[in-house]
């Protein structure tokens, strides 16, 4: 069963008449070509895009099973009404306050997707899989060669230009997100964009990075040290990779993700850390970086066999500096663990 049909059989089940996908990875992932603009309506029948001329050459070549609509042609109110499309799913948040309100009609009823595409993209196929694994190994591959780059003198932004030119030498299309190098204190900030700061002897570096391969993101850090740094952030470093290995160690198929974000944030906590350690511990990746569902203490999903997913425990010591150590993992039908990520986690003196 392809995609779309997935997507037509939640929509049936809803009683819905149609879904209208605006999100721009939900459109990539159905399309599977980039860049594309407008939206997406999928019926219990049919499937059609709502776009203009720009994109009309693509679809026919790449998506030849879409009808097309014409924006310029006829408003998306009107192609609604001419089709009888009356109860309708949306996804708000990517949908917006003008459009909505053009198709806010009395006569309709317009509910939530509550996730509908992204549940199906949680479960990745064998190629999606294979992609995600490359963009892994891109990343894998780019640690192993800034390792000689970093050193004091040179600034984070030169650390992080430098990745990102090794990633696209290496094949990526683009960085996951933009690339978080943070050095001394600021590795104490567990989202601290790498600036024109200049990386000093005796400081914790985390480098937070990820490469896109033919649509599919990697996520990956690793912490490491310029010179020698105090025993405490050596011994933040090894309760971190303790935590780490201890919660990858431990996951099961069909575990709440809420257990697992428990059992990394119990493993910190017991080591006296549990207040330095502010985030969950982890997500889907895929399509996006930071795909749903989340390993948070508000995730409400259980882990199903081949779904992408990052473990990334950390400890923050503020002015002082920070530990995260995160890696790419799926679990197959028989609940085997795969690393995607394999850079090395020893203790790094630069």
């Amino acid at each position: 069963m392809d995609n779309i049909e997935k997507v037509r059989q939640e929509i049936t089940a809803q009683s819905a008449d149609a879904l209208l996908i605006s999100r721009p990875a939900n459109l990539n992932y159905l399309l599977d070509f980039p860049d594309f603009e407008g939206l997406m309506v999928i019926t219990a029948d049919n499937q059609y895009l709502y776009t203009d001329g720009r994109f009309f050459a693509q679809i026919h070549a790449l998506a030849p099973q879409f009808q097309i609509v014409d924006r310029a042609q006829i408003t998306l109110d009107q192609f609604l009404s001419q089709q009888k499309l009356e109860h309708l799913i949306i996804e708000p948040d990517y949908l917006n306050v003008s459009t909505f309100r053009q198709i806010n009609q009395p006569s309709r009823q317009i509910v939530d997707s509550s996730n509908l595409v992204e549940k199906i993209r949680m479960v990745k196929t064998p190629a999606e899989i294979q992609k995600v694994q490359a963009a892994a190994q891109i990343a894998d591959q780019v640690f192993a060669q800034i390792l000689n780059f970093i050193k004091p003198g040179v600034s984070e932004l030169a650390v992080a230009n430098e990745m990102e030119y090794l990633g696209k030498k290496l094949g990526a299309s683009a960085t996951s997100f933009a690339t978080i190098v943070a050095s001394g204190p600021r590795s104490a900030m567990p989202h601290g964009s790498a600036t024109d700061k200049i990386i000093n002897n005796h400081e914790l570096v985390v480098l937070d990075f990820g490469f896109v391969y033919q649509g599919y993101d990697s996520d990956i850090t690793r912490t490491v040290a310029v010179g020698s740094v105090s025993e405490q952030l050596q011994e933040i470093y090894q309760i971190v990779l303790q935590a780490q290995q201890a919660t990858i160690n431990q996951i099961q198929l069909g575990q709440p993700l809420k257990a697992i974000d428990a059992f990394a944030h119990d493993y910190i906590a017991q080591a006296g850390y549990g207040p330095e350690y502010m985030h969950g511990t982890g997500h889907s990746v895929g399509r996006e970086c930071h795909e749903y569902p989340t390993l948070n203490a508000a995730s409400i999903e259980n882990l199903p066999a081949n779904m992408t997913f990052t473990i990334e425990p950390g400890i923050y010591l503020p002015n002082q500096g920070g530990v995260r150590i995160e890696d790419d993992l799926y679990l197959d039908e028989k609940g085997q663990i795969h690393l995607l990520t394999n850079s090395s986690k020893d203790w790094l003196q630069l």
